[in-house]
């Protein structure tokens, strides 16, 4: 047999890609496979509920440990905070503060729906910690 010409591997690479598709969406390839494996369902929602576990477990170390931050800057005290940066880095930092000189009936009310959910948020913490370990 002799060795395939160039003419003959673009023509097989152009027959791979026809088979391929690779611009066919991924939800389209996944019902093809479902339809020829059955256990593929399986397969996927198994996929599925740990890539969601994952996710919560994600979520949850990113909320402890923005709790925990919190709490860390709550025991520092504002005047430890103002102790840590020197007075040219603060006077850096106040253009961040400069909206809340004149604050619209929108920014107070917004402001309110924050602390609102901040609270929501700390007394569902609560209870998380308060009860027993499953």
């Amino acid at each position: 047999m002799a060795p395939p010409n160039a003419k003959q591997i673009l023509s097989n690479l152009y027959g791979l890609m026809m088979e391929i598709n690779y611009h066919r969406p991924d939800e389209e390839v996944l019902e093809d496979l479902k339809s020829s494996e059955p256990q593929l369902e399986k397969h996927l929602l198994k996929i599925k509920q740990l890539s969601a576990k994952i996710k919560a477990n994600q979520n949850k170390s990113r909320f402890e440990n923005a709790v925990e931050m919190l709490r860390k800057l709550k025991e520092k005290g504002i005047e430890e905070l103002e102790k840590l940066l020197p007075p040219l880095e603060q006077s850096k930092l106040i253009p961040l503060f400069n909206r809340f000189q004149e604050l619209t009936k929108q920014d107070e009310a917004n402001i309110l729906a924050d602390q609102e959910l901040l609270q929501l948020i700390e007394l569902i913490k609560d209870k998380i910690d308060d009860s027993p370990s499953q």
